[in-house]
């Protein structure tokens, strides 16, 4: 998707200030978002009171949280994490901001902050080879010698897995890379999860990995670039943001679970689950989805990068904005946006929905918000905008 000319304007001045300027800060100054000639003024009290309602009697538990210049200014929530059907004691535990489920495909934002890190710390280049941070000893198929990192962040590499969890592990990703891309698609804009489950790969050799021989190497190449993948987002990402101890499984000892919507009593699923008991914990899988998070987590992740800026340098961010993914700057009645997320899940026999929504969005002005829907009927995106733009006086 092309972002507005005005947007790539206000991105170019920000960098010539920061290179002409006098300090470091000033090359951190990033204005990504435009306001409307005749926006009024944001009413935040109105915009939580929006979404307050219409998440009220629309899912089974929910949160959100809004903040203005890396400030919190509303902490809202409702409904279960687990509901009253599934406790021995009958008393259901509240869904809160500090629930973490699996985000799904906000982890495609953790990856993409994760490369985009490496290539501030000089250990990648945008235009890298990736076979260069895969095993050697894979047969990738000659459409995929040339493949590079920026490729697979912007997900035009022609990977064509189904967007479900299996394809995401390493022997998966290993077959296609060898099949070969989809000729229809590479080089095009395509959605699936495999590209990002290869940059977790990247990650873990560009962190440390040690190849072994080939026998060996397939037994413990898929453990152990998980491990450094998810070593290096703790470290690197989670860490200066705020977020402790994060990972790609189940750590609460009363996990939240999904359940249908509408609700009738049914009982619950665990966030994440996939119908493998073996794939609680989506370490082997992550990139494109796979994290554990709260709206709290998300919130803080996204003003460190957006709001803070002390993630990334403006070059960096630079880069990631100027292409189809993952960032989508998008117009509404008072300006622009941009957010992303994700939906985890599967229909109901009854045309329902059993799942999860997490999402994060950014307004002018530094304003944040992260939204986590507990089995709503939909993504956030359409109520969030029509809460905001409802918002102004």
């Amino acid at each position: 998707m092309q972002q507005p000319h005005s947007f790539l304007k206000k991105i170019t001045i920000a960098i010539l200030i920061g290179l002409c300027g006098t300090g470091a800060l000033q090359a951190q100054h990033l204005n990504y978002l435009n306001t409307s000639k005749e926006a009024k003024t944001l009413d935040l009290k109105k915009f939580s009171a929006h979404l307050s309602n219409t998440y009220r009697d629309s899912s089974v538990g929910w949160a959100y949280t809004i903040w203005k210049k890396g400030k919190l200014r509303y902490d809202q929530s409702g409904g279960f994490k687990i509901t009253p059907a599934d406790r021995l004691n009958k008393e259901g535990l509240p869904f809160l901001s500090s629930t973490r489920i699996h985000v799904a495909s906000m982890s495609k934002t953790v990856t993409a902050f994760a490369i985009a890190q490496l290539v501030d710390q000089q250990k990648l280049k945008w235009d890298d080879r990736v076979k260069t941070y895969l095993p050697a000893y894979w047969n990738l198929h000659p459409d995929f010698e040339n493949l590079t990192i920026l490729d697979l962040v912007a997900m035009r590499s022609g990977l064509d897995g189904p967007l479900d969890a299996l394809s995401s592990s390493t022997a998966s990703l290993k077959r296609l890379m060898e099949k070969g891309p989809n000729p229809e698609k590479r080089g095009k804009f395509n959605y699936q999860n495999t590209s990002y489950g290869l940059l977790r790969i990247v990650i873990g050799y560009a962190t440390g990995y040690k190849e072994l021989q080939p026998a060996a190497d397939s037994l413990v190449v898929g453990t152990v670039t998980a491990n450094l993948y998810k070593t290096f987002v703790n470290q690197s990402l989670f860490k200066p943001a705020g977020i402790h101890a994060a990972d790609c499984s189940i750590t609460d000892l009363e996990p939240a679970f999904q359940y249908p919507f509408p609700y009738a009593n049914e009982p619950g699923e665990l966030t994440g689950w996939t119908g493998q008991s073996n794939l609680n914990d989506l370490s082997e899988y992550a990139g494109g989805f796979g994290w554990y998070l709260s709206s709290m987590d998300a919130a803080k992740l996204i003003n460190a990068a957006f709001v803070d800026k002390k993630l990334l340098s403006t070059n960096a961010l630079t880069t990631l904005f100027k292409l189809d993914y993952p960032f989508k700057i998008r117009k509404n009645a008072y300006g622009e946006h941009f957010g992303s997320g994700g939906d985890w899940g599967h229909p109901t026999q009854n045309n329902g929905w059993r799942g999860i929504h997490a999402y994060y969005y950014c307004f002018p002005e530094d304003i944040v918000v992260t939204v986590f829907v507990n089995s709503g009927d939909s993504s956030p995106t359409v109520r969030v905008i029509r809460a905001y733009e409802q918002a102004f006086k």
